[in-house]
């Protein structure tokens, strides 16, 4: 398996992209959105349709997330996470 350290390895500028991302996730946080990311921790969520959705309040959940073919975002929990 790939990890982030492989991928920071192989594209440096990789990281400079994910640590501008987390600074935005910790704002959305703040500003009470929840937010959506893959984590290694989750293996399920490294590709497909499985995410991990964290609210504000520190509660995550496993969720799949389908664009519909007219557009709709449709949202699944599957279940909460640690």
């Amino acid at each position: 398996m790939i990890t982030l350290e492989d991928i920071y390895k192989e594209d440096p500028t990789q990281r400079i992209i994910d640590e501008g991302a987390g600074w935005g996730a910790e704002q959305m946080l703040k500003a009470g959105v929840p937010i959506f990311y893959r984590n290694e921790k989750y293996p399920e969520t490294l590709k497909g349709d499985l995410f991990v959705k964290e609210y504000p309040n520190g509660a995550k959940f496993l969720v799949r997330k389908e664009l519909t073919s007219d557009f709709r975002l449709l949202e699944e929990i599957i279940k909460p996470l640690d």
